[in-house]
């Protein structure tokens, strides 16, 4: 893929980090965004940030969803203002029904592309199991830890 950018962003110090596993299900999707909005909300990671990343997930664990195996695993890492996002899948190979539609005219196909946008880097590696695409979102703060009452959403 031309359009792929490789993840060279080394992770050193002090980092945040968090892996949940999902069946790759619709219902996931919301699921997986949810999940990622409360942990990303208790990093203290910005209403601005927390959007992007929700929806890079969200793009991500679609896919996942759409092309994928029978299941997902997320993994953030937030280290200082980098937040990497990862999304594998694994499992039995899921058929899915990939109707061939003219590009201009598509609601679909354009995941990867957002992600790549609101993203430093991107990487798409093709797993013994499956396939793993991971991301490199900069964050405008480095994120302060929510108090500890904060409410969640």
């Amino acid at each position: 893929m031309d359009a792929v950018r490789r993840m060279t962003l080394p992770v050193t110090g002090p980092v945040r980090t968090a892996v949940v596993a999902l069946p790759a299900e619709p219902a996931s999707v919301s699921v997986a965004r949810h999940w990622a909005a409360g942990l990303l909300t208790r990093w203290g990671v910005s209403a601005d940030d927390l959007d992007a990343a929700q929806l890079v997930i969200s793009e991500l664990a679609a896919n996942t969803v759409r092309y994928g195996h029978a299941e997902m695993t997320i993994r953030l890492l937030q280290q200082a203002n980098r937040l990497h996002l990862c999304v594998t899948d694994s499992g039995a190979p899921v058929t899915a029904h990939r109707p061939v539609i003219p590009q201009e005219v598509a609601e679909r196909g354009r995941g990867l592309a957002i992600v790549e946008a609101l993203t430093e880097t991107t990487e798409v590696t093709r797993e013994p199991d499956g396939w793993r695409v991971g991301a490199v979102l900069r964050l405008a703060t480095a994120g302060k830890p929510a108090p500890p009452c904060a409410a969640v959403a």
